[in-house]
C-alpha cells in the first residue's frame, strides 16, 4: 500500500513540476529562438541559449549540445557518432540554422520532447 501511494506521489510531482515549464516553453519560449550553429572544440559547461554547439574539426563533429528549450536551465548534450547509439544528425541551412534528426526526448529532469527544424523548437 505504501509503495503504492509513493508512486502515485512522484507521479502527480512529476506532472505538477513539469506542466508549468512546458506550457511557459510552448507558450513564450519556443516561438522568440532561433537556433543557430556554432562550432566549437570543445562543447561548454553554460550554453547559451539560442545556440546550437558543435563539437569536432572540420566534417568530423562528434558531439553537439543545447540548453533546454523548456527553460529548466539543463544542458542537452547529443552524439553525432553514428556508431554509438542514441546518435542524432543535424543539418546546417544556409541562413546559419540548424534541423536536428530524429526528434530530442529527455528520458530524465523535465522529460522535453521536441524537433529542432530551421532552426524552430517544434514540441512533440
Amino acid at each position: 500500500m505504501l509503495k503504492w501511494m509513493i508512486g502515485i506521489f512522484h507521479a502527480t510531482w512529476s506532472v505538477l513540476t513539469f506542466l508549468p515549464r512546458w506550457l511557459y516553453a510552448r507558450l513564450f519560449l519556443a516561438k522568440e529562438k532561433t537556433y543557430r550553429i556554432s562550432r566549437v572544440a570543445d562543447l561548454p559547461e553554460s550554453p547559451m541559449p539560442s545556440i546550437f554547439y558543435v563539437a569536432g574539426e572540420g566534417s568530423r563533429a562528434w558531439g553537439a549540445a543545447i540548453l533546454c528549450p523548456c527553460g529548466c536551465g539543463d544542458r542537452i548534450d547529443l552524439n553525432l557518432l553514428k556508431q554509438v547509439r542514441p546518435c542524432w544528425a543535424f543539418e546546417e541551412h544556409p541562413d546559419g540554422t540548424v534541423s536536428v534528426m530524429p526528434s530530442v526526448w529527455r528520458q530524465k529532469g523535465c522529460r522535453s520532447h521536441f524537433f529542432v527544424r530551421r532552426g524552430k523548437i517544434d514540441w512533440c
